[in-house]
C-alpha cells in the first residue's frame, strides 16, 4: 500500500474541553472491546490480547476474535458509539450507547453472549491497568451530542490507521498496528534489537496534549546533545516526562485542504523516522 494511495478525511478546529469530553466516553467505551479480550481471548505477555484492532472499511474498533471457533468479535463506532457483536463479520446485536450507562450495556452484553455459548460469569470488566480520571460512564449516561467531537476523534484514527499501517508493511522490523487501551494512541513498535525501538504512532490526546497528536520516539530516549542537532519541519520536539517528536493537531488544521494535512503528516513520518534511525544508529 503506497502512503500516496489513502484518503483522507479533513480535520477541523474542535475545542479542547470538547474532545476531551467525546474521548473520555469513548475511551470508557472502548473496555466493552478490551474486556472481551480479559475475557474471552488468550492472554499474550504483551498484553495485545486486550488491544484494539481497526476496520478501515467500517471505521470501527474490534476486539480480537474470540469465541469456540474464534469467530465472535465486539465492535464499536467511534463517531456514535455504537457497540455491535460481530460473528463470522455478521452483526448479530447492535446498542446505542448514547443515552444508557457502561454498566447497562455490559450487562446486555454478557447475557447476550451467554446465550450464545459464552458464560456470563466469564465476562469481566475487570481490568489490571488504570484510566486517565475521566467523568464516570459507569453510572451516568452517554451522551454523543456533540457530533463534531467525535467525528474528529473518528477521523484522527481513520486518517492515522493507513498511514501508520503503511510503514508496518514496507518495514519487517514492524509488529502488529494496534491501539492499546490503556493510553489509547494506535501505534506499531519497530524493533531494532539489543532492547532498542522506534515507537510510531497517533494518540488522541493524553495528559501532555488535550488534542490528538502523531508521535515517532525512540527507546532509550536520547540525550538532549543527541536531539539538538535534528530539526523538524513540522512538529516539535516533546521532552517534558518522555522524549519523543510530536506533530499537534492544532498545526495540522492550519491547512484547509485534506491533501495538505496529509501531505504534512507524511512530511513529519517520513523525516522523524530518519531522525529515529540515526539517533539508534540504526540508518538504513
Amino acid at each position: 500500500m503506497s502512503i500516496k494511495e489513502t484518503n483522507w478525511e479533513q480535520l477541523i478546529q474542535v475545542g479542547g474541553d470538547r474532545l476531551l469530553e467525546a474521548r473520555g466516553q469513548l475511551h470508557q467505551a472502548v473496555q466493552l472491546l478490551t474486556a472481551a479480550g480479559i475475557s474471552f481471548v488468550e492472554h499474550k505477555p504483551d498484553d495485545s490480547h486486550t488491544s484494539l484492532l481497526w476496520d478501515a472499511q467500517a471505521n470501527m474498533f474490534l476486539s480480537h476474535p474470540f469465541g469456540p471457533d474464534h469467530k465472535f468479535q465486539i465492535g464499536l463506532t467511534p463517531q456514535n458509539l455504537t457497540c455491535q457483536v460481530i460473528h463470522n463479520h455478521e452483526s448479530l446485536l447492535q446498542l446505542k450507547l448514547s443515552g444508557t450507562t457502561l454498566k447497562q450495556v455490559a450487562s446486555d452484553l454478557q447475557f447476550f453472549l451467554e446465550d450464545h455459548g459464552l458464560p456470563k460469569s466469564v465476562f469481566t470488566m475487570e481490568r489490571h491497568f488504570e484510566l486517565p480520571d475521566y467523568p464516570d460512564r459507569w453510572s451516568t449516561p452517554f451522551d454523543t451530542s456533540d457530533q463534531a467531537a467525535f467525528d474528529q476523534l473518528s477521523s484522527a484514527y481513520s486518517n492515522a490507521y493507513p498511514l501508520i499501517k503503511a510503514i508496518s508493511h514496507r518495514d519487517a522490523r514492524a509488529g502488529s498496528l494496534l491501539t492499546w487501551p490503556h493510553h489509547f494512541d494506535m501505534a506499531i513498535l519497530l524493533s531494532l534489537g539489543e532492547e532498542k525501538s522506534i515507537g510510531i504512532g497517533m494518540s488522541p490526546g493524553d495528559t501532555s496534549y488535550t488534542a490528538p497528536y502523531y508521535y515517532v520516539n525512540v527507546w532509550p530516549y536520547p540525550s538532549k546533545d543527541q536531539i539538538q542537532d535534528l530539526p523538524l519541519t513540522y512538529g516539535k520536539w516533546h521532552t517534558e516526562g518522555w522524549t519523543g517528536m510530536v506533530l499537534r493537531m492544532d498545526q495540522i488544521v492550519k491547512e484547509n485542504a485534506p491533501e495538505a494535512q496529509k501531505s504534512m503528516v507524511e512530511t513529519f513520518l517520513s523525516q522523524t523516522i530518519q531522525h529515529a534511525e540515526t539517533i539508534s544508529g540504526d540508518s538504513r
